[in-house]
């Protein structure tokens, strides 16, 4: 008798060890261990794209400027790209809102060295620049969890683009004026993004930007100048 209730408390401490363990380490035996701090707030294992990030961005974009002239007995069109270096940053937050999709807000600041020069535009001796400025972004993105690190992701928004117009002659002064004007518009894109570890990641993606343009209607010939930009960035972050 004395044996079998030995047997029976080994018997019983054997079977209680790994429920210790799970409560004690959070580990789960489904054939691959996760710490209590790779998996979230559900149970599934941790993406590791939810929370708060900051990153800085740098890429190439084509920002193309489109001229439309339109009359009663014809019409014209004169379509200008120019590429530049595009860089910056984005703030943003990230939720994991079940096992395999992610939703988040952001928000951007970013420069552009793409710049357009002519010369004898208006006058014998000037030249007319104009460069894509600042720009601003605020949207939203959803995106599909490949693997617990590696997200695909849509995003889409709004944007606010300055554009610097500058003319320069060295022999008439009063040509050498400069001014810079901001346009409102819309961004959509997409991408690919991959956590290094718990609070880094890289990223690339693609990004579609259309700006509000100027519009002149004289009753008979309507002229219009509108802007767009096409980007491919790379972005690395921190997860906070």
């Amino acid at each position: 008798m004395r044996k079998i209730y030995l047997l029976a408390l080994v018997a019983a401490g054997t079977a209680a060890t790994p429920v210790v363990a799970q409560s004690s380490d959070g580990r789960t035996y489904d054939g691959r261990a996760y710490d209590r701090f790779d998996r979230d707030s559900r149970g599934n294992p941790a993406s590791q794209v939810s929370g708060l990030r900051v990153e800085p961005r740098i890429g190439y974009e084509r920002v193309i400027s489109e001229l439309n002239v339109d009359t009663a007995t014809d019409s014209a069109n004169v379509r200008v790209g120019k590429s530049g270096v595009t860089y910056g940053g984005e703030v943003g937050y990230d939720a994991q809102v079940n096992v395999s999709a992610v939703l988040g807000v952001y928000a951007g600041l970013e420069g552009s060295s793409a710049k357009e020069c002519e010369n004898d535009i208006v006058s014998v001796g000037d030249r007319t620049c104009i460069a894509a400025n600042r720009n601003i972004a605020v949207g939203a993105r959803g995106g599909y969890l490949l693997s617990p690190t590696t997200l695909l992701y849509v995003k889409g928004g709004f944007s606010s683009g300055r554009l610097r117009l500058s003319n320069r002659n060295a022999t008439v002064e009063e040509n050498n004026v400069a001014g810079s004007d901001s346009l409102s518009g819309f961004h959509a894109g997409a991408g690919i993004q991959t956590a290094f570890s718990s609070r880094f990641y890289g990223k690339l993606e693609y990004v579609y930007t259309d700006y509000n343009g100027y519009e002149a209607n004289d009753g008979t010939t309507k002229t219009s100048l509108d802007f767009s930009r096409h980007q491919a960035i790379a972005g690395f972050g921190v997860r906070f």
